[in-house]
């Protein structure tokens, strides 16, 4: 993609690009117009920056049009997905990413801000668009359910992460990631009305997770990992008896891959906490 023009050279393109328009809609020109390529590749691009909305007839025009506008087209792609559109937004980006018709990275390389917003979408839709856009660095949902982050590294040190931005408040499963442990630290802890999946990692700072785990309301389910040295799951009704209530599970290590698995449907360590603690409340209620 090149570079954008200066303003005037942004002007001058402009009124150069009408006329070659008008006359392509027109159907006046009777071949592709006389221009060095570079200066028409310039012109179109610079349309294309200037009216986003008129990339979708622009990839019309021709293969070597279409090679210039589509990554300009697909850079940012917002998806507001209502109830009465029966998916059908979400269904046509999805047909455009699996059609076949560019390399398997291209959508990789150039989707970079993605919305999807108003969470009307079936089951794995959007994590089948997620698994193919893996390049986007701006991403707004709605509906964002599942969390796995180091949220000390989006913020300057000025002042502590905090969760009361509306982004989290649908939240159901929140893993911090953070070999500093800097979670005692954040607030807005309250705002997680519907977490009920909690995993931190975990040295010893009973008091600080018990603050954090009173504090929000539903949590039902919570994962202290060990940071140990091996990959298997350990559960630990005596390790530190005073922090580990009947909902708090101790494992030794989270892989990397055990995200994966998860994302892909093939469980992950939530599926064995939640076993753990069902079972715990059985042999309490017993």
């Amino acid at each position: 993609m090149k570079s954008i023009p200066t303003p005037k050279l942004r002007r001058v393109i402009s009124s150069s690009f009408q006329t070659v328009f008008r006359n392509l809609i027109s159907h006046k020109a009777a071949g592709p117009p006389k221009l060095p390529p570079e200066l028409e590749r310039q012109i179109f691009e610079t349309c294309a920056f200037d009216c986003p909305e008129v990339c979708t007839t622009l990839v019309l025009v021709c293969k070597r049009v279409y090679a210039w506008i589509d990554p300009i087209l697909i850079s940012t792609v917002c998806i507001d997905q209502v109830l009465s559109s029966q998916h059908t937004k979400l269904k046509s980006f999805l047909a455009k990413l699996t059609s076949g018709k560019n390399p398997m990275d291209y959508y990789a390389r150039h989707v970079k801000n993605l919305a999807l917003l108003g969470g009307f979408y079936k089951d794995g839709e959007v994590d089948r668009v997620l698994a193919i856009c893996t390049g986007v660095e701006n991403l707004a949902s709605t509906a964002l359910r599942k969390l796995y982050i180091n949220l000390w590294w989006y913020f300057d040190g000025s002042a502590a992460p905090s969760f009361d931005h509306a982004c989290f408040r649908n939240l159901t499963h929140l893993h911090l990631a953070e070999d500093d442990e800097m979670w005692p630290f954040y607030t807005g802890w309250e705002h997680l009305v519907r977490l009920s999946h909690l995993a931190l990692p975990y040295r010893g700072f009973p008091h600080q997770l018990e603050r954090v785990i009173q504090a929000v309301p539903a949590v039902r389910y919570v994962a202290l990992c060990l940071c140990c040295a091996n990959n298997q799951y350990i559960y630990a009704d005596g390790i530190k008896r005073t922090v580990c209530g009947v909902h708090v599970v101790v494992l030794a290590h989270i892989p990397n891959s055990d995200w994966e698995g998860g994302a892909r449907g093939k469980g992950d360590f939530w599926n064995d906490v939640e076993v753990e603690v069902e079972r715990r409340l059985r042999d309490r209620s017993s």
